[in-house]
């Protein structure tokens, strides 16, 4: 809403409602909990302007944005490649429903040398390389297929968010925006992940909106 004129104008007048953790799908491997969706609302009782001017939280009738955040915290070889299949199957799900769904994918990357797991009984892992490990990370989401419209196939925004989080009692957690993390400019951003949702808002729904 901050960054993009025609989300904000559709969230201020009510166009608009989101859900989290929401079940795409009627199950098996074509079913998909998404994390943000954002859509017209389904119920008309949910019409209207929010009272405080903020984007309501409702179901939507229809999914024109759907974001999944997903993390690579530790064993970065592995989880990397299962983030990267995660999101492919993504866009696969919901484009087969809407090719006008705007479907994104967001990507936490831990650049700690050490991080202890929650699910290996406390036990730290030490990350050889976490820099090389990181900036190869950043470039595999960067490659990523895109598309800049529904006819095309691939994600419409992706976005990297470097941390430092070890995980370890007393060590504080920071965000990075030095090398290895994504530069101001480059698609992989997070203001160049806003910017792909709001041009993509902006040209599907936005004359839609208007409409109504």
């Amino acid at each position: 809403m901050e960054y993009c004129e025609s989300f904000r104008t559709a969230a201020e007048s009510g166009r608009i409602v989101y859900d989290l953790n929401y079940n795409v799908g009627a199950g098996g491997q074509m079913s998909w909990n998404i994390d943000l969706v954002v859509g017209p609302p389904s119920d008309a009782i949910m019409a209207g302007p929010p009272v405080d001017g903020r984007i309501k939280r409702g179901s939507p009738g229809e999914i024109w944005l759907a974001v999944d955040a997903k993390s690579v915290m530790t064993e970065h070889g592995k989880a990397r490649r299962n983030r990267q299949r995660d999101l492919n199957s993504l866009h696969d799900v919901l484009h087969r429903r809407d090719p006008k769904t705007i479907a994104a994918g967001l990507v936490v990357v831990n650049i700690a040398s050490k991080f202890r797991s929650p699910l290996r009984e406390g036990e730290t892992t030490i990350h050889r390389n976490i820099e090389r490990l990181v900036e190869g990370t950043v470039k595999m989401y960067s490659d990523l297929p895109r598309t800049s419209a529904p006819s095309e196939q691939g994600l419409d925004a992706v976005g990297v968010i470097v941390v430092n989080h070890t995980n370890l009692e007393h060590d504080t957690s920071a965000l990075v925006s030095e090398h290895p993390a994504p530069a101001q400019g480059v698609s992989v951003h997070y203001r160049s992940f806003l910017d792909s949702i709001c041009k993509a808002f902006g040209t599907r729904f936005a004359p839609q909106i208007e409409r109504r």
